[in-house]
């Protein structure tokens, strides 16, 4: 660890720093529990890796209990090599952009362009992408981040819940200032800190820009709600994309369904047309380059594809079996056992999800599951429960993405997925997932 003086002479915030708080006799972890900063942006701060803002400077001196000469020693170290120069004078779209998309996006251009009309227009401020494990909503999320970046010159600022992993934050902001400060108001957001100050650092800067702000998988209670209604009120032209499992609850938002991919129309005499299709023998091609699609393969393909509902994941996993397995043999078992051939993570995943769903909307699944394709009539007159009690139930139960719904003839017909009803079938005669993993 360096903690030298910079070329001009100037002595760096980091050197001083550490001098301080080493003569002070305070550990990182002492400094941060007296100054209410983390020991992480300590470290950082001592090894030139951030630069800080003008409260973790106040705090800072305050914990150290510095003097009047040691005090404005720091706080004029903070300005060496940059100036003085307010981080919102620089904040702009070069300084914020969203991740890059590491695969290509089958099928969703429609749904991309009804997100990205919707958040231009400011039609609606707060979306929430929902739908099952896998279904690629925080995919379609990069593809309409980046054309808000590249069209509009909109900022984005991109937060991945810590369930989701780690965050993108700090490799596509390029100012280590907005680094600290979207990260710190991340952890407030997510409910890891009490982040107030972050919070209204952030509502400051962002002010009355166009800025577009990403909380990728937010879990069912991972969010500060208050905090996010205080960031669209004094942030009038700020717009909120959220990725979770179930909406957030909060006035004005829009709930967008992501479904599968879709599906080969089972009349259609050109089944290779549909996303789902696509995208399988995109990755059948990987696995066999050599092999060639004859037209007698098309209602395989398509009857494959019905059998994983078009969910990417469950297509790609499926097609990695074509090194060991034809069509029809790999057909064959996906309608005996879908997760023989997937990966368990995958079936774990599907199996919270449905295990997660309240007792009455489980019910109704399950009765949906023995019925097959129905229509509103059929399930009421199964369950005997009211029209507008199912009514209910099921448009609860297509906003969780598990089931489906097929308009034809002037009549709705709903049908469980078929993962999910493979899913919910073991639940209720529990058998353990195999362990088996996809080549």
């Amino acid at each position: 660890m360096r903690h030298d003086d910079d070329e001009a002479g100037s002595t760096s915030f980091g050197t001083l720093l550490f001098r301080y708080r080493s003569a002070a006799g305070l550990t990182q972890r002492a400094l941060a529990d007296l100054s209410t900063i983390s020991v992480r942006a300590i470290r950082d701060l001592e090894q030139r890796r951030a630069r800080p803002r003008e409260d973790t400077v106040r705090l800072i001196s305050d914990a150290l209990r510095l003097g009047r000469q040691a005090r404005a020693d720091l706080e004029r170290s903070t300005d060496h090599g940059r100036g003085n120069r307010p981080l919102r004078h620089d904040y702009d779209a070069a300084l914020a952009a969203p991740p890059a998309g590491l695969t290509a996006m089958v099928g969703r251009d429609a749904e991309a362009a009804t997100l990205t009309a919707e958040l231009v227009g400011a039609t609606h401020r707060l979306v929430t992408i929902l739908g099952l494990p896998g279904v690629g909503k925080s995919r379609l999320a990069v593809e309409v981040a980046r054309t808000l970046h590249g069209r509009q010159r909109m900022p984005v600022l991109w937060l991945a819940a810590p369930e989701a992993g780690s965050g993108v934050a700090e490799s596509t902001v390029r100012d280590e200032r907005l680094a600290a400060l979207v990260r710190d108001a991340g952890a407030a957001l997510f409910g890891q800190i009490d982040g107030a100050r972050a919070i209204g650092e952030l509502a400051e800067l962002v002010g009355g820009r166009d800025t577009l702000l990403v909380l990728d998988g937010v879990t069912a209670h991972g969010l500060r709600t208050l905090e996010l209604l205080g960031l669209l009120r004094d942030c009038p032209r700020l717009r909120i994309m959220v990725t979770a499992p179930r909406q957030t609850g909060l006035a004005g938002e829009r709930p967008f369904l992501l479904g599968p991919l879709t599906l080969p129309d089972t009349d259609a005499g050109e089944r290779r047309g549909a996303a789902s299709v696509r995208l399988f023998t995109d990755h059948l091609r990987r696995v066999r380059p050599d092999h060639r699609l004859a037209a007698t393969d098309g209602p395989v393909l398509a009857e494959i594809c019905r059998l994983l509902d078009g969910l990417p994941p469950a297509l790609a996993q499926a097609a990695s079996w074509l090194a060991v397995y034809d069509l029809e043999p790999l057909r064959d078992i996906l309608f005996t056992d879908p997760f023989a051939v997937l990966d368990p993570v995958l079936a774990d995943r599907l199996g919270d999800w449905v295990s997660g769903l309240p007792a009455e909307q489980r019910a109704v699944l399950d009765r949906l599951r023995e019925l097959g394709e129905v229509s509103l009539d059929d399930i009421v007159a199964a369950t005997g429960r009211s029209l507008p009690e199912v009514g209910r139930l099921l448009r609860d139960l297509l906003l969780c993405g598990v089931i489906r719904t097929r308009h034809a003839g002037g009549q709705s017909r709903f049908q469980v997925l078929s993962l999910v009803g493979a899913v919910a079938c073991r639940l209720a005669a529990p058998v353990p997932f195999p362990t088996t993993t996809a080549l």
